[in-house]
């Protein structure tokens, strides 16, 4: 089968290999749509995530079920997140904090390929109704059910979403269909303030949030949801919170952050990391709110490319492409 490897920075070859063998507990996937995001993009201009190269890219999959407990032809959506079976945390349920945590697409082999493995028992099937481009958004949007689940009860609350890229697009939908009493987002892109605002939040630049947000006589937004993964996001997060507020950390970087620490400590500020997703807490709960309608990620598809277009699709950012590993079609 064809898969797309990465080898070292930029350097990201389609290669024939062979099909993957299933092993205990493991199921074979025919990979229909991937998605990719900002962290693959990173992981190919500089590869940091991945523990040995080369590396089936992919990890935003959904595809058929060819054996295992489902049905032939079942659509899924194959958790990516693996831990080892053994430690503290994963006797907690909490395989995204294992020590020897492996993601596919990042640690070994992803769905950037005709096939690949999964565990069986985290794959969660897809109501038919559900459209394969609409399927490929579960694992952002369920990132986005992980962080809101994590800022807390948000009725009546004031919350700002700094960057508005595609998981926080996610977040604005639930939050502009949930309790919230005011959502607004932030983002230099005059395009993506617009989609934020076509599902009822207000949206503003960044250097016009912090007259939005705390202006004279008012203490900030109860809940920043931090999204945006460049350096200074997570000061800006912090100076956008009221005092007893709340900053989740969604946003991926690498390297030493600035944050304005007293007024963490000062102001009392709970400032919380958000990363791995659950498969049935947070995976099922992506699926299910794409079941219900409740959000509709196809706004934020630019589009649909094959294999042999992946690098062409990481060398521009700030687009969400899904990709056809059987072919695809240009959009």
């Amino acid at each position: 089968m064809r898969a797309a490897r990465l080898h070292g920075p930029r350097d990201l070859r389609i290669e024939d290999v062979p099909v993957p063998e299933p092993g205990p507990g493991e199921v074979l996937i025919e990979v229909e749509r991937v998605g990719l995001c900002g962290s693959d993009a990173e992981e190919y201009r500089s590869p940091a995530i991945a523990r040995s190269l080369p590396i089936t890219m992919g990890h935003e999959v959904v595809g058929t079920v060819a054996g295992g407990p489902f049905p032939p032809g079942t659509r899924v959506v194959p958790d990516v997140v693996v831990g080892c079976g053994r430690c503290v945390f994963c006797a907690r349920h909490q395989e995204g904090l294992c020590p020897d945590l492996r993601v596919r697409g990042q640690h070994q082999d992803g769905g950037l390929a005709r096939w690949m493995l999964a565990s069986a028992a985290t794959c969660v099937p897809v109501p038919p109704h559900v459209g394969v481009e609409a399927a490929a958004f579960a694992e952002p949007l369920a990132v986005a059910v992980r962080a809101l689940r994590k800022a807390g009860d948000l009725t009546g609350a004031s919350v700002v979403v700094y960057g508005a890229g595609t998981v926080g697009q996610l977040a604005v939908q639930l939050l502009t269909r949930g309790p919230a009493a005011q959502v607004v987002a932030v983002d230099p892109v005059p395009s993506r303030r617009a989609l934020a605002e076509s599902v009822g939040a207000l949206a503003v630049s960044p250097e016009e949030a912090g007259a939005l947000v705390v202006p004279p006589g008012r203490a900030g937004a109860d809940v920043v949801l931090e999204c945006a993964g460049v350096p200074d996001a997570p000061r800006e997060a912090v100076r956008l919170s009221r005092p007893g507020g709340t900053v989740v950390l969604v946003g991926f970087r690498s390297g030493d952050l600035s944050v304005p620490w007293l007024d963490v400590v000062l102001g009392e500020r709970r400032l919380l990391g958000s990363a791995a997703h659950l498969w049935d807490e947070d995976v099922a709960a992506a699926v299910a709110l794409l079941a219900r309608g409740v959000v509709d990620p196809l706004p934020l598809l630019s589009a649909t490319l094959p294999l042999d277009r992946v690098a062409e699709a990481l060398e521009r950012p700030g687009s969400k492409v899904l990709i056809d590993p059987s072919g695809g079609t240009d959009a």
